[in-house]
């Protein structure tokens, strides 16, 4: 039965199925080409003179069959190759009819370009400390994009075994998902004996159909990284080992240029791979170090490498001892062995997404793998701990275990973004990391399902040009948040069981969202499906509200849909949750322990007097709407330290607040209310918070009159200046990783309210640190100073940072610049920086540090637009392969507009234009602007006669 019938999804015919791959590519980095030639074994499964499979973008020399089935080998060439765009295939028409039950072998020669677009097979480049420029030939499949690189049937579900063999220039490394094998010289490049891209004699090299234009699309978008850890130190000791060694892999490094045209040429091939999807397939060729440790804990010892640019080695120590021990437990966790003999992590210069797990190979950006232990700030080490961990789950749950389509997404994303945080809080309990998660990730998929353009988890992808759209906070922070909802409704330990039966059942397959139910079931005993189908299939979240009677033991409970706009119509009041509701103290009667809503409503006894929380640690995916002496309960308590509501409880309030004075269901008041009672806080997960809802509201409210907006800021000195003065701006023996980030968050944040004993200290050291006093400012508080200098000083601060970002070699070293630079208030300087943006000076995927940081600026934003609109054409055609990051630049441009006026003008720009690639971003944009239009027109003058009442305005 074929599982796509019926779905309208755009797929190969089943007339045959590859179960065999023998690749041989020859990359020429001089010209930035390649050529290619594969054999694809093939079993027939019905009658048929025609095979279909994936091509894009590649130029097909020759292909020929070979009938496997006969006595005597039998090849016959092909007599038609004709090439379809818009479905991204080639198809190739035989004279003699292939036999239901036979196999073959088709031999295709091939070749294409080596582009820029950070998908496909494509180039990046580095520059040494010569000012050299080197490449590198490297690999982004995910999505569709293995079919830029070779012919193959490119679906997830097709899987099959690959043995790949790369001729490269000798003095560079190649690398693909499995162990080298074997490695020969094989003579001068241009010169090769036996030349692999030479077809079949006497084959059509004719094809019809232009070879395509550049692909629109199909990459996953960047994922968005957690708030800042809080970490004590390294690796705790309690582990047993993986502590990188010292050897260094030479491999490149004594060579001082790229191999010339000519030059000598080497063979390389790698073993066979376990059966797989062409997604995860890679191949890097370039010069590169690396490290490498064994794990010591496991049957079969894992080499782990980090391969990093030349000179980099000692930047992938904290990676490298990392990788082992994710090996180790993802091992221990899913009951079943790692497959391949090594796991190698390596970072590439030009990476639109963070990372990319192709097994075997997981490629990184540097920001994602690289940490200095005497230059980095400090705050970038979880992030790179928690997304080695989530690349290396996927190892298993994605690369071993299979979306059966991309429907299912979410099953890849979802659980590793989940298990990779699970990772994270073993290895590093001291970070408190599912408090960070609360923070961010969280809020992330809850903002982005509050809108009417949102989509279920399980979402229909029918054309590959549709999938890139789906990479987004619904797959990786929806998914991931339902199914820590799941495992904590289970219990962590049985829904452990469920997955090992899982993995099990399936590994080296494919499944769907019912195969993840039916494990879960097993192990349970309970329907899960019916549990989390309300999640999975539902677009959207409920917001709970809860009643009180007169001494609060009996609660009532109601649900809705809740909706960032407000304005919820009773038609679209229809989807209801199963909502595990959390609350503690726990029911005092035994019937109602399950704390199931599943109706409208839902009536539980306390006996607390009041003094409960609902949605306990933020495991449940919904909005809790408090009455008003409950929020005046739980504000009292939170002031006393009331230990019932933990950190990450504390979090989750300020943001259901935060969403609710949003959407009209309370008044903006009462978040600032919250807001002012934690002037006391000593979490710096908390302050985060604080900080993330204190800006929200400068940004939103950023049109109103300047008399406002400077009440707003004088209430935010207020928040932050007395911490902030308590901590100081020197280091102190007794810091520890918390305390170190939060100076640095106080600090930034009373400077930018115009603290002004903050702002001449910051201006102090950085006239040191400018003048070659490296010492004035520690790696942590470099962003700090330099983003407080640019916003209240003047152009010749502004081009003294620019020269530090100019300066500075390490990519943490340059966004910190970056963060600081997008703050500048100038009008001239803002056009400045978005002319830097689009320049050689700048890599193609970092144009969204300075998109995103001048639309935080609201001195900036409207700048940003007109330029954005001025140069469309331009920025199209730059990221044409790249629609995750123009779907970005269009939230950047226009996401933080508060007015109907600014939402029909994007509406106006983008009528005329063809964005069906970017159809979901601009939706979403378009959404919010009018989210806060409504926000700002329902609540400014409770937010005015607020700041009046507590003596901010007079």
């Amino acid at each position: 039965m074929d599982p796509h019938a019926g779905t309208g999804r755009v797929v190969l015919p089943t007339n045959v199925r590859p179960t065999h791959y023998d690749l041989t590519l020859t990359p020429d980095l001089t010209n930035f080409t390649f050529h290619g030639h594969v054999l694809i074994n093939l079993d027939v499964n019905r009658p048929t003179t025609a095979i279909t499979l994936n091509s894009h973008q590649l130029e097909i020399i020759s292909a020929k069959l070979t009938n496997l089935a006969l006595k005597t080998e039998s090849s016959q060439n092909a007599t038609d190759i004709t090439l379809e765009k818009t479905n991204e295939t080639a198809t190739f028409t035989f004279a003699d009819e292939l036999q239901p039950g036979s196999t073959a072998v088709l031999h295709i020669a091939f070749k294409g370009i080596l582009n820029e677009s950070m998908n496909g097979f494509y180039r990046s480049s580095f520059k040494d400390e010569d000012g050299k420029t080197h490449y590198i030939a490297t690999t982004q499949f995910e999505a569709t994009d293995a079919r830029k690189a070779f012919p193959c049937w490119d679906e997830p579900a097709i899987k099959a075994t690959f043995d790949i063999t790369l001729r490269v220039p000798s003095d560079l490394v190649a690398l693909s998902n499995m162990n080298v094998i074997s490695e020969k010289e094989v003579g001068q490049s241009g010169k090769v004996k036996g030349d692999s891209t030479k077809g079949p004699e006497g084959a059509p090299s004719t094809q019809k159909g232009d070879v395509p234009s550049t692909q629109k699309g199909d990459v996953p978008s960047t994922q968005k990284g957690d708030v800042p850890s809080t970490q004590k130190g390294d690796v705790p000791s309690t582990q047993k080992g993986d502590v990188p060694s010292t050897q260094k892999g030479d491999v490149s490094s004594t060579q001082k240029g790229d191999a010339a045209a000519g030059g000598p040429l080497k063979e390389v091939k790698f073993a066979t791979t376990p059966i797989m999807s062409t997604y995860l397939v890679a191949f890097i060729v370039g010069k590169f170090e690396y490290i490498e440790t064994v794990t010591k804990n496991l049957p079969t010892p894992i080499t782990c490498r980090v391969y990093v640019l030349p000179g980099k080695t000692e930047e992938a120590k904290f990676a490298l001892s990392v990788t082992p021990l994710a090996l180790e437990y993802f091992t221990e966790l899913f009951g079943v062995a790692y497959p391949l003999p090594k796991m190698d992590l390596i970072t590439i210069p030009d990476f639109e997404s963070g990372a990319m797990e192709n097994w075997g190979l997981v490629t990184y950006r540097s920001i994602r793998l690289l940490f200095n232990e005497k230059t980095s700030d400090l705050s970038y080490k979880r992030h790179i701990a928690y997304t080695i961990c989530h690349e290396i789950a996927h190892q298993w749950f994605g690369n071993l275990v299979t979306m059966d389509w991309w429907d299912y997404l979410w099953l890849n994303e979802g659980f590793a973004t989940w298990v990779g945080n699970l990772a994270v809080s073993k290895f590093f309990p001291e970070w408190d990391n599912w408090s960070y998660f609360i923070a961010d990730g969280f809020q992330m998929g809850l903002a982005l399902d509050g809108l009417r353009s949102s989509h279920p988890i399980e979402v229909p992808c029918k054309h590959p040009h549709e999938i890139h759209q789906i990479f987004d906070a619904i797959s990786y922070y929806k998914g991931a948040s339902c199914i820590r909802m799941l495992s904590s409704w289970l219990g962590l330990e049985v829904f452990l069981k469920g997955i090992r039966i899982y993995i099990k059942k399936h590994a080296y397959k494919n499944t769907s969202t019912e195969d993840l139910w039916a494990a879960l079931s097993e192990a349970s005993g309970v329907d899960v499906g019916q549990f989390m189908n309300t999640w999975i299939k539902q677009v959207g979240y409920p917001v709970v509200g809860v009643e009180e009677d007169s001494d609060a033991n009996t609660l009532l409970f109601k649900q809705s849909r809740y909706l960032s706009s407000g304005d919820l119509s009773a038609a679209e009041d229809t989807a209801r949750w199963t909502i595990p509701l959390g609350i503690e103290p726990a029911p005092t009667d035994a019937k109602q322990a399950a704390q199931l809503l599943s109706g409208d409503s839902l009536t539980l006894k306390l006996e607390t007097d009041g003094h409960y929380k609902v949605n306990s640690n933020y495991n449940g995916f919904f909005r809790t709407a408090y009455p008003a002496s409950a929020l005046t309960r739980i504000s009292q308590s939170i002031k006393s330290k009331d230990p019932l509501f933990t950190p990450g409880d504390r979090v989750g309030l300020l943001a259901d607040l935060a969403a609710l004075s949003k959407s009209g269901h309370v008044k903006t008041s009462s978040l600032l209310e919250l807001l002012e009672s934690s002037e006391d806080e000593d979490q710096y997960v908390v302050w985060v918070a604080i900080a993330e809802h204190v800006n929200v509201l400068l940004s939103v409210f950023y049109q109103q009159p300047e008399d406002f907006h400077n009440a707003l800021k004088k209430f935010q000195r207020k928040l932050f200046s007395k911490a902030a003065a308590n901590l100081g701006w020197e280091t102190k023996a007794s810091d520890d990783y918390r305390s170190t980030l939060l100076r640095k968050l106080l600090l930034t944040n009373a400077g930018n309210a115009g603290d002004e004993t903050v702002v001449m200290e910051a201006q102090k050291r950085f006239a040191l640190y400018a003048g070659g006093d490296v010492q004035a400012l520690n790696q942590n508080l470099q962003s700090a100073a330099f983003e407080i200098v640019v916003l209240h000083g003047d152009e010749s601060d502004f081009e003294k940072v620019l020269k530090c970002w100019r300066d500075a070699t390490a990519t943490d070293q340059k966004l910190a610049a970056i963060g600081a630079l997008t703050a500048v208030r100038h009008p001239a300087l803002v056009q400045q920086l978005l002319e830097i943006s689009v320049s050689e000076e700048v890599k193609p995927q970092d144009i969204g540090y300075f998109f995103g940081g001048l639309s935080r600026n609201p001195t900036a934003r409207h700048v940003l637009w007109d330029y954005i609109k001025a140069n469309w054409e331009m920025l199209g055609k730059r990221y044409e392969g790249s629609m995750a990051l123009l779907g970005n630049i269009v939230k950047s441009g226009v996401g933080r507009f508060t007015s109907e006026e600014m939402a029909k003008d994007c509406e106006s720009f983008f009528e005329n234009k063809n964005v069906n690639d970017i159809s979901r971003p601009i939706a979403q944009s378009l959404e919010v602007i009018r989210s806060n239009a409504k926000w700002v027109a329902r609540d400014a003058e409770d937010v005015r006669q607020w700041l009046v009442s507590k003596g901010y305005l007079a």
